[in-house]
């Protein structure tokens, strides 16, 4: 018993199990060492990018949308700050915790319930892997509300600020934190609403929908930029971290020709005409003719852009460019002028206008006018005069006339949606076009276009290009840069023509005129008023396509126009104003002339425009 015990104890045994010791070790070495190079060298990357998916984080960051100022720099679409609050569920201590947080969020976040917030708080989610699988992962963010406002924010951390060592509350600021964001607001509620449009909020990006906002969209939209940081267990940046972060660039601000206190007054007394004469709609626009620059533009109906309730298609598209009439007794000047122009009548010449009923053209006055002068033409606006005078032109002078100022043609303003009208080229006409067209009828047009037409008119011929961008502002450089002046197109007309016209148009404003409402004291008006039909259009079987209802023009629903300039010989002011059917009259020289007098003679005392003939004197009472 004693040899077998001295033997297992002897050297050579211990040499023995010592070196088989150390060969195991030598192999667990070896297993070990080949398992770092696998895990080191061979999955290394793919390790590596897994521990830094935990804590690295990447974040798209946008500078701000570029914004829109009138001509003197006064704010019409700004950026207002908002705070995205972004949560860490991982962080949550127990489902105590959890419930009590659920409870807080619900109370100033109210958009969402509890138990909504409580299911969104767990510690861990679900996701599904490159391969398909469902992988549980840290939840690690929850955005629990986008733009919160600042006093949002502070009421909510108020309630989550602890209130001494023991309050429980205390751990719940390490779960938050508060991104900076905006959102699109206009400082001036309605005004200006269907020119600037408004955006969206689609995938945290502001997406722009009409006006404005769409046609400058590119230019305004910010850059946008990956910042990559490291971040701790909570979801705090490691200051110290392999961090990217990049500044993006800001969207560029747009300056407009628009002067607010223009638009103010323009605005105003859209308002009162339409408590007035409670019209479908008006739309109306002001310009200085000299330039160009488009200085105020609104219709009614409109819109607030940050009240979704108020929107509604009249509402919401830019009338002045997309909509189509017939401008009626607007037109008259423009043949008449040409007339001159060829001395095919002088502003004495005698027009018989057939007692207000001209058989042959199947054309009649609103007044059983004999023989009238063509100034008188004008000033009465008579259909059969102006028609007269027209014949004697032919297709190709009326066609030119009117041609040359642009009608059938885009304005040239960035609006989405312009119509550029319908003026059919002469060998198209019918019988009875010669007799209509120049009054008005069977061609359609818009406001910009009878606005540029009317520009021309008051520039002594030189047809300015409409403008409405003043300048652009690059955030780089902080400097707006002007756009390129104002392009004229020259109608060719001859000066002393048009000064005898304007004379007309002079008369139209004065006793015995059909716009003696839209006189200004101390200031010779030149204008024209124009009342038409609406044509309403034929109604179809949308399933065979056979007209049920022909087009035709109603019997009592009127467009009723007054465009106009002063000082007369002196331009600065050009406006043009149309109501869809008024209420209670439909002649422009009643219902829209008045309106061009109040809006101009506010105009005037802004600019500080002096009085170019003697003021009546007031009367004693």
């Amino acid at each position: 018993m004693k040899k077998e015990q001295s033997a297992v104890n002897s050297p050579e045994s211990v040499r023995i199990r010592i070196r088989l010791f150390g060969v195991a070790l030598f192999l667990a070495g070896i297993a070990l060492g080949v398992k770092f190079f696998y895990v080191q060298i061979i999955q290394g990357e793919q390790y590596f990018n897994a521990a830094r998916s935990i804590y690295t984080r990447k974040t798209r960051v946008s500078g701000q949308r570029g914004e829109i100022f009138d001509r003197s720099g006064n704010l019409l679409v700004a950026n207002s700050p908002r705070l995205n609050v972004e949560c860490t569920p991982y962080n949550l201590k127990d489902d105590s915790e959890r419930l009590r947080l659920a409870a807080i969020l619900s109370r100033h976040f109210p958009n969402r319930t509890a138990g909504w917030y409580f299911q969104r708080l767990s510690k861990y989610r679900w996701v599904k892997s490159k391969t398909g699988e469902k992988v549980r992962r840290r939840n690690n963010y929850l955005l629990v509300k986008r733009n919160a406002t600042l006093e949002e924010v502070r009421e909510f951390r108020k309630s989550i600020t602890p209130a001494g060592k023991k309050d429980k509350r205390q751990n719940l600021l390490r779960l938050f934190n508060y991104r900076p964001s905006a959102v699109r607001t206009y400082p001036k509620g309605t005004m200006l609403a269907n020119l600037l449009g408004y955006v969206d909020i689609e995938d945290d990006m502001m997406k722009a929908r009409g006006g404005l906002e769409t046609r400058f969209d590119e230019d305004m939209s910010p850059n946008e930029v990956e910042n990559v940081f490291e971040q701790t267990p909570a979801g705090r940046p490691v200051l110290y971290g392999r961090n990217r972060i990049l500044d993006p660039a800001d969207g560029k601000d747009i300056y407009l020709t628009i002067m607010e206190p223009i638009q103010a007054i323009l605005e105003e007394e859209l308002d009162a005409v339409m408590e007035k004469w409670h019209p479908d709609g008006i739309f109306a626009a002001v310009a200085d003719p000299r330039t160009g620059e488009l200085l105020a533009i609104a219709q009614r109906p409109s819109f607030n852009p940050g009240d979704r309730s108020t929107f509604v298609a009249k509402a919401v598209r830019m009338r002045c460019a997309a909509d189509l009439y017939e401008p009626g007794s607007l037109a008259k000047p423009f043949s008449v002028l040409y007339a001159l122009e060829r001395k095919v009548v002088k502003p004495e010449t005698l027009i018989d206008c057939e007692k207000g009923r001209w058989a042959a053209a199947k054309l009649t006055d609103s007044h059983a006018y004999e023989k009238l002068s063509v100034a008188e033409v004008i000033q009465k606006s008579s259909n059969i005069g102006t028609a007269k005078i027209a014949v004697q032109l032919g297709r190709q002078g009326v066609y030119h006339a009117l041609r040359r100022f642009g009608f059938g043609t885009k304005s040239g303003l960035p609006f989405a949606g312009e119509q550029a009208g319908r003026l059919r080229p002469p060998q198209r006409w019918n019988g009875l076009d010669i007799t209509r067209i120049p009054i008005g009828y069977t061609f359609n047009t818009t406001v910009l276009q009878l606005l540029r037409a009317y520009c021309g008119l008051a520039n002594n011929g030189r047809m300015p290009r409409l403008k409405l961008i003043y300048g652009i502002r690059d955030p780089e450089t902080n400097v707006v840069k002007p756009t390129p002046p104002t392009a004229f197109e020259e109608t060719g007309a001859d000066p002393a023509a048009l000064y005898r016209l304007i004379d007309m148009m002079i008369m139209v404003t004065r006793p015995g005129g059909t716009a003696v409402k839209a006189g200004i004291p101390g200031f010779q008006v030149a204008g024209k008023t124009g009342t038409s039909r609406k044509n309403i259009e034929a109604v179809k079987d949308p399933k065979t396509g056979k007209i049920l209802v022909k087009s035709h023009y109603a019997s009592n629903q009127y467009y009723a126009s007054f465009a106009g300039f002063v000082p007369a010989h002196d331009p600065r002011l050009v406006m043009v104003i149309t109501l869809d059917n008024p209420r209670g009259a439909s002649y422009g020289g009643i219902v829209a002339a008045p309106a061009f007098s109040k809006t101009m003679e506010r105009c005037l005392r802004y600019f500080d425009i002096q009085p170019t003939e003697p003021m009546p004197e007031k009367k004693k009472r």
